[in-house]
């Protein structure tokens, strides 16, 4: 479904997947193996698909916080994006237009999901503390293990906060143990624990 590039093509894909799923849990029932769990999904599909019949759970990861990749799939609109870091201007590079920032590897991932993209965020798009791209759209073009080269960005003094918007919000929030909600404003209303981990 990430090959995608229109509903109608997320359509037809999530009914193969669909189907196909159902198809093997009806061998699997008519081989006298009990299915009581139909399981499927990814976030393009779960939006697009027209039926679910004979699925019982859909898993799609990144349905519910989004993502710049997401967001160039049709999934949600840009603004809709729930997950993103909040990072401070640590250096200034102006020969280069370039801001370092205390975001990097271990804050962001170095996912490149959307390198094949329409749009090719690098590995994050620069965005005020209200969540609004910053002028020009800056993205995050190189990652370090601790610190991040915002390119295309406005001189902002060192100190400055912004936030990044991930181009995979799931491995972004996998390297944090908790989320800081914030409700349309800059205060934090509500801290979330994640379960981390594997077992």
């Amino acid at each position: 479904s990430y090959a995608g590039r229109s509903a109608e093509e997320m359509a037809r894909i999530a009914e193969e997947e669909r189907a196909g799923a159902v198809a093997a849990a009806e061998a699997l029932r008519a081989a006298g193996l009990r299915v009581d769990i139909v399981s499927l999904g990814s976030s393009p599909t779960a939006l697009h698909a027209r039926s679910l019949a004979g699925i019982t759970e859909v898993r799609a990861g990144v349905y519910m916080f989004g993502d710049l990749f997401q967001a160039q799939l049709g999934t949600h609109p840009m603004g809709d994006i729930a997950v993103t870091v909040l990072a401070s201007v640590i250096g200034r590079k102006p020969e280069r237009g370039a801001l370092l920032l205390d975001a990097g590897a271990l804050a962001l991932s170095k996912d490149r999901s959307t390198e094949k993209a329409p749009r090719d965020y690098g590995f994050g798009l620069g965005l005020d503390l209200d969540g609004a791209p910053l002028p020009g759209e800056p993205v995050v073009t190189r990652v370090h293990q601790e610190h991040g080269e915002l390119s295309g960005a406005p001189m902002l003094p060192v100190g400055a906060k912004l936030r990044i918007a991930p181009n995979h919000s799931c491995l972004t929030a996998a390297a944090y143990d908790r989320y800081h909600v914030v409700d349309g404003a800059r205060e934090v209303v509500a801290v979330w624990a994640r379960v981390n981990g594997w077992s």
